[in-house]
């Protein structure tokens, strides 16, 4: 479930109307209750993949309240979701009430999901001029249609509009910096952000976006800080804790964030997408066995047409490889195939490769490596993949042949990520003189992947100190000790 989502069906004023009419329901009974409400817990069923019950809501909205717009409304867009545009039409028409702003923003939304954004914009600029009651939220709402869509663009134009007409609506700022992060702006949505908290310190959602920005800019420190902020002020506020964890991977403090997955999911029930995220911190620690239980759980939980279904049913496949169960690994690539239909790229057949390696069948593997080679545009990159996979399996001279072929072709500072695998290679061929030529660059060629390869060989070392301990490891001394 998304976080937006989540946030609204977790709030108390609805799931004390939830309660209630799961309550009347488990008793035998039809509850009264307004159209609104009903629609609310049907867009809930339905976001939890229970058709059956979100049916049973909106067709009791419908018979409680004939002539609302709310159940009406929900068939469209169930309908249009399914891409059944014809038929969603054909319910959108049927709506008494045209003028209804609902109506009128479901519209804008069939045009734009009907590849027509200008038209969309249109329409709802026609509206916005009869709107005499709360503009500034009319506003509001268009910017978001549009950021339903990833119409960054389209966002902009009326975020930009909101702030012009009303400078002083309290949402406005926030607004803007999450449409400037989406774009990619983010320093410009860090300033905003910053701007708000001078004024408003304790404002938990602008610290949560703040966190994020500075996540995707790799401040993840920084991130770690502002998550503490609204932790500090709501300890069990979800999304912080997300981002808390995604951070902690980042900084490869893996059992921590493992340990703040868990929690999320004590405290929130079940999701597919925490539990496919701790799935990813457990890999990261080798604990393959527990990884494969939590992607069995995203799975139970999840939805098949999900968009994370696809990276769930990859992961699945990368670990049982790792499990040596041959068999439910290629059923897993198999499934993950299915799903990607059209967007099936090399990394597909990179992955299977890497599980027939895995796995002992060098011959298949170097098949499907042949494929992803030709299918890449890239192909220095596919071909480190390549190197990395026989380094992964502990075959290290062929890695590092390929990998040090690399450098010969394509020199630097193309070739500098290959240095740190190198490195790696070399540490475990125990050819002491490779090893510390490419240790000694590593860093300097890629501080991150250095880190992830080393870590555990050097605990609580700092990379850059890398080749002085590796060098006093093989010399038993350091390099500026002399002889």
């Amino acid at each position: 479930m998304h976080e937006e989502d989540w946030n609204y069906f977790h709030d108390p004023e609805f799931l004390d109307s939830l309660a209630q009419y799961e309550a009347a329901r488990g008793e035998g009974r039809e509850p009264y209750m307004d159209a609104d409400e009903l629609t609310d817990i049907a867009e809930y069923y339905m976001t939890i993949h229970e058709d059956e019950k979100a049916t049973q809501a909106i067709e009791l909205a419908q018979r409680l309240h004939p002539e609302s717009v709310d159940p009406q409304v929900f068939l469209v867009r169930q309908q249009m979701f399914q891409d059944n545009m014809d038929e969603a039409r054909r319910l959108c028409d049927a709506i008494a009430d045209q003028d209804d702003q609902e109506v009128r923003f479901l519209r804008a939304e069939m045009l734009i999901r009907e590849q027509q954004p200008d038209e969309a914009s249109a329409l709802l600029e026609q509206t916005y001029e009869q709107v005499t009651e709360d503009r500034a939220g009319f506003l509001h709402d268009c910017v978001g249609v549009f950021m339903d869509y990833a119409l960054w663009e389209d966002a902009k134009h009326w975020v930009d509009r909101l702030r012009r007409e009303f400078p002083n609506y309290t949402k406005g700022r926030y607004l803007l910096a999450d449409v400037l992060f989406a774009m990619g702006q983010n320093a410009q949505a860090a300033d905003e952000l910053n701007q708000m908290l001078d004024r408003d310190p304790y404002n938990t959602e602008a610290w949560n976006l703040l966190a994020e920005v500075q996540a995707a800019q790799e401040q993840f420190r920084e991130a770690l800080d502002s998550c503490e902020y609204v932790l500090a002020v709501q300890e069990d506020n979800r999304q912080a804790m997300l981002t808390k964890a995604h951070c902690l991977c980042h900084l490869y403090e893996m059992a921590q964030a493992h340990e703040l997955y868990q929690r999320i999911l004590r405290e929130t029930g079940p999701d597919d997408l925490v539990y496919y995220y701790d799935a990813l911190s457990l890999i990261n620690m080798e604990r393959f066995d527990e990884a494969a239980e939590s992607l069995r759980l995203a799975n139970e939980v999840g939805h098949e047409m999900s968009q994370e279904q696809v990276h769930i049913y990859i992961q699945q496949a990368y670990v049982e490889s790792k499990r040596h169960h041959l068999p439910q690994a290629l059923q897993a690539m198999d499934k993950a195939m299915e799903l990607a239909e059209n967007d099936v790229t090399f990394e597909y057949e990179m992955l299977r490769g890497q599980i027939y390696l895995e796995n002992g069948y060098a011959d298949e593997a170097q098949k499907f490596f042949q494929q992803a080679l030709n299918k890449s545009e890239d192909k220095f990159h596919t071909l480190l993949l390549i190197g990395i996979a026989y380094g992964e399996v502990g075959r290290y001279s062929e890695a590092a042949h390929l990998l040090e072929t690399l450098i010969n072709v394509y020199g630097r500072p193309k070739a500098e990520p290959v240095i740190p695998y190198l490195a790696y290679c070399y540490f475990h061929l125990e050819e002491h003189e490779p090893f510390l030529n490419y240790l000694k660059d590593a860093v300097s060629a890629s501080r991150e992947t250095t880190e992830h390869l080393f870590c555990d060989i050097y605990p609580n070392i700092a990379p850059e100190d890398y080749y002085y301990y590796a060098y006093k490891s093989v010399y038993g001394r350091f390099p500026e000790e002399g002889e």
